[in-house]
C-alpha cells in the first residue's frame, strides 16, 4: 500500500566527469528512477580537458525530463542534494562562467605548479589540508590559467557551480573545499597563508557550509529542474563522499573500505577524526557527515583505462568488445606472465606520488593476445587497489564494499576478491554518488533504504588467491611503492621535529 509520504521524492544530482546522473528516491528508500545524460570534454591540445558549463545545465534538464517520464506519477520533489566531480575549476565573473570549466583531468598546470613547490612546502600543505598539491587543484589551476588574479573573479568547483545555478548562492562544503587546496582541516576555514601563497583573496572564494546546510531553489533553478521554487537544496558534498554515504549511511565504520569505480577509482576508509599518514601516502578528506573523515587513495585511470584498452583492441563495436572481455576473463590468473601497470594518466596513482609514472606492459611475448592484455589490466588495477588497502590498514579491515563498473561483472569481482584475499561486497547502483546525495537529503529513511540494498558477496577462492599472492609480489617488486624518497624523508624529519 502506498502511503501519502510515498507520493513525494528526493532528488540526487551528480555532475560527473563524463555525464550528469540524476536519481529519484522515495522516502522509503526505493529508487524510483535514474537518468544519465553525457556531455563532451574538449581536448584540442595536449593536456587540455575542458567542459562547457552550459552543456552541464542542458544535460541536467534532459536528465530530469527522463526522470519524470520514467516515473509512473510525476511525484513532487521535496528535497534536492548535489554532488560532483572534483577538483574541476569554474571561474565566475559578473555572475557568469568565464570560459569553459577546466576539469581534474587537465594536466596543463602541472609543470607550473611543480616549479613553485619543494618537498618541504608540499608536506606543509599536506599537514594543513590533507592533500598532495599539484596542478589539478583549484588554487594552482586558477593561478596558471588566469595568470593574474582579478578581484571580481569567484572561484568555484563544479558542484559549487551547480549549486549556484540552482540557488544563486556561492557556497561549498568541507569535502569539496578540500579540492581547492586551500581548506585547513583543523580550523575548518580557508587557510590564510595558502591563500596568500596562491594570490587568492577570501572574497574570491565561496562560503563554507556543512553538507547538510539547506538553501532554496530559485526561479532559474526551478526552471532547470521543473520543480517548485523554494524547494530545499542541500549544499551537498564531493562525489566520493556521496558515494561513501550511499554504501554506508551516516555511520561509516572504520573497519570498512569503500571502493568507487568510475573514470577513476576512489578507495576510502572512514574515521571519526582526522588521521594524517606519517609517510604522506594517502589523502585526508572530510566526508558528508560532520566530524567524519576519509583516508583516501585515488587511481586516476581505471574506467578510463578500460575504455582505452577496449577501443585500442576492439574498436567501437559492442560485439568485439564483449568478446575481448570474455576472452580476458577466461584466461588463467597471472595473464601468462604479463604485468600491466595502469599508470595511463598523470597525477595520483593510489599511494604512488610520482607524476612521472607511465603505464607499462612487462613480459609481453608472441604467446600473448588481446585477451591477455585486457586480463593484465584488470589484474593491474586490482593490484593497485590492494596496495592502497594495505596502506590504509593500521587496524584490521573486515569489510570491502564496491560499486560502479567493476561491480557489474561477477568475473571481475572474483578476480578482485582473489587478489585482495578478502570478501568483496558488491552493490549495483547506476550512480552511487547521485543515490548518496538523494539519501543525504534527510527525506529518505536510511533503514528502509539499506534493507533494500542487497549486496552480492564474492569470497577468495582457495585455488586462485594463493596464486595471486605470488603474482602480486612480483608486481610490487617491479613497481615499488616508494616513489619519492625525498618526500618521505621530509615527512619523517617534520614528524621528529613535531615531537
Amino acid at each position: 500500500m502506498t502511503t501519502r509520504l510515498e507520493l513525494v521524492c528526493a532528488l540526487g544530482i551528480d555532475l560527473g566527469t563524463s555525464g550528469i546522473k540524476v536519481v529519484a528516491l522515495s522516502p522509503k528508500g526505493r529508487i524510483l528512477a535514474t537518468a544519465r545524460e553525457p556531455y563532451r570534454t574538449i581536448a584540442a591540445c595536449e593536456g587540455q580537458a575542458e567542459q562547457d558549463c552550459g552543456d552541464w545545465l542542458k544535460a541536467l534538464t534532459r536528465a530530469v525530463n527522463h526522470i519524470q517520464q520514467k516515473s509512473i506519477r510525476k511525484l513532487p520533489v521535496k528535497a534536492i542534494a548535489v554532488t560532483g566531480q572534483m577538483p574541476t575549476l569554474v571561474v565566475l565573473n559578473g555572475g557568469k562562467p568565464l570560459g569553459h570549466a577546466i576539469t581534474w583531468q587537465d594536466t596543463r598546470a602541472e609543470s607550473w605548479t611543480s616549479e613553485r613547490m619543494n618537498a618541504e612546502l608540499r608536506h606543509d600543505v599536506y599537514r594543513r589540508t590533507g592533500v598532495h598539491i599539484d596542478g589539478r587543484y583549484l588554487a594552482p589551476m586558477y593561478g596558471f590559467h588566469r595568470k593574474r588574479s582579478r578581484k571580481r573573479d569567484v572561484i568555484l568547483s563544479a558542484k559549487d557551480f551547480l549549486l549556484y545555478a540552482l540557488t544563486g548562492v556561492t557556497a561549498t562544503d568541507p569535502s569539496t573545499a578540500s579540492g581547492y587546496g586551500l581548506y585547513n582541516l583543523e580550523s575548518g576555514a580557508w587557510d590564510t597563508r595558502l591563500c596568500e601563497f596562491w594570490n587568492i583573496s577570501a572574497d574570491q572564494l565561496p562560503s563554507i557550509r556543512a553538507s547538510s546546510f539547506s538553501l532554496l531553489l530559485n526561479r532559474s533553478g526551478a526552471k532547470l529542474l521543473r520543480c517548485a521554487s523554494d524547494t530545499p537544496v542541500l549544499v551537498g558534498c564531493a562525489d566520493s563522499a556521496a558515494g561513501v554515504y550511499a554504501l554506508n549511511g551516516s555511520a561509516p565504520a572504520n573497519d570498512t573500505v569503500t571502493i568507487l569505480t568510475g573514470s577513476s577509482t576512489v578507495i576510502i576508509k572512514s574515521d571519526s577524526r582526522p588521521t594524517w599518514d606519517g609517510r604522506s601516502r594517502f589523502l585526508l578528506t572530510p566526508l558528508a557527515v560532520e566530524h567524519t573523515y576519509g583516508q583516501e587513495a585515488d587511481l586516476l585511470a581505471s574506467g578510463s583505462a578500460r575504455d582505452w584498452v577496449q577501443n585500442l583492441l576492439a574498436g567501437n563495436n559492442s560485439k568485439p568488445r564483449r568478446l575481448l572481455w570474455q576472452s580476458a576473463r577466461e584466461i588463467a590468473p597471472g595473464a601468462n606472465g604479463l604485468l600491466f601497470a595502469p599508470y595511463l594518466a598523470g597525477g595520483e596513482q593510489g599511494i604512488l606520488w610520482n607524476p612521472n609514472l607511465k603505464g607499462a606492459l612487462i613480459g609481453l611475448t608472441w604467446a600473448h593476445g588481446p585477451g591477455h592484455i585486457a586480463r593484465a589490466l584488470l589484474e593491474g588495477m586490482s593490484f593497485e587497489i590492494r596496495r592502497c588497502i594495505e596502506a590504509l590498514e593500521d587496524k584490521p579491515i573486515t569489510s570491502v564494499r564496491i560499486t560502479g563498473w567493476m561491480a557489474e561483472n561477477a568475473a571481475d569481482l572474483q578476480i578482485l576478491a582473489d587478489i585482495l584475499g578478502r570478501p568483496v561486497h558488491a552493490f549495483k547502483l547506476k550512480s552511487a554518488s547521485a543515490t548518496g546525495a538523494a539519501l543525504f537529503t534527510g527525506l529518505v529513511d536510511q533503514q528502509s533504504y539499506f534493507d533494500q540494498m542487497k549486496a552480492s558477496v564474492f569470497k577468495p577462492t582457495v585455488t586462485n588467491s594463493p596464486c595471486y599472492n605470488e603474482v602480486y609480489a612480483r608486481y610490487i617488486a617491479r613497481f615499488p611503492a616508494k616513489s619519492s624518497a625525498k618526500l618521505t624523508a621530509v615527512a619523517k624529519e617534520s614528524s621528529h621535529r613535531a615531537r
